[in-house]
């Protein structure tokens, strides 16, 4: 488990990163992305499982981007829609652990690269425990038009910042989505494993196994 140095801004995903993923939180965000394209193509509940499928994890990682191109509309219309059939919050609870670590962190800059709209991730940061004031900004699609893994969100964060590269470190669970991206315009980068995910790619500078652990990796 690499330590990392030269860091001043920590770039946090949510969902998944900030709390511990569960099969039923999963299930309920690609039952949205489903339900968007059932309610824009007319599909039935079949036909739109085997289309998206044709497209997620093929085409693209991520499955707000699936269900846009087959809804044909854009990401940042289809990141706003999914969020009105899921409510995360019935997943969630109040994490003390999670307040600690960043109470560890309050001399880093933070922001929020989410692939998800602001009100909502602000609601899920609230039962966690977490104000979205810790964050300078969370930036969605609603600010850059298009979700991760595509590159202007992570070029946005260091535009706003003003700081080199590396000053950056990428925090997130998803290696395709959060992490090639990253690297690829020069941030460091830190997988949370939560025991289950593995590094693919060279993209992964550190593995932690959960959140918690981030603070004991910088100095």
């Amino acid at each position: 488990m690499a330590t990392f140095s030269g860091v001043s801004v920590c770039v946090w995903d949510f969902d998944g990163t900030l709390y511990k993923p569960t099969p039923e939180l999963d299930r309920a965000i690609i039952e949205a992305d489903y339900i968007l394209v059932m309610k824009h193509t007319g599909w039935s509940r079949e036909k739109t499982v085997t289309e998206f499928h044709k497209v997620f994890q093929v085409v693209t990682p991520s499955s707000t981007e699936t269900a846009a191109k087959l809804a044909g509309i854009s990401v940042r219309e289809a990141a706003i829609e999914c969020e009105l059939y899921k409510d995360r919050r019935k997943y969630l609870a109040r994490d003390e652990k999670l307040v600690s670590a960043f109470e560890s962190l309050r001399t880093y800059t933070h922001y929020l690269l989410v692939n998800g709209i602001k009100e909502k991730v602000t609601e899920g940061l609230e039962v966690l425990g977490l104000s979205a004031s810790l964050f300078t900004e969370v930036v969605t699609s609603e600010v850059v038009g298009v979700n991760k893994p595509q590159l202007d969100g992570f070029q946005y964060v260091m535009k706003k910042t003003g700081q080199p590269p590396a000053s950056h470190l990428m925090i997130g669970d998803r290696e395709a989505v959060d992490l090639v991206p990253a690297k690829t315009v020069g941030m460091q980068t830190c997988l949370v494993s939560w025991g289950v995910t593995t590094p693919q790619t060279d993209s992964v500078d550190s593995v932690i196994e959960d959140i918690y652990t981030l603070p004991t990796l910088l100095p």
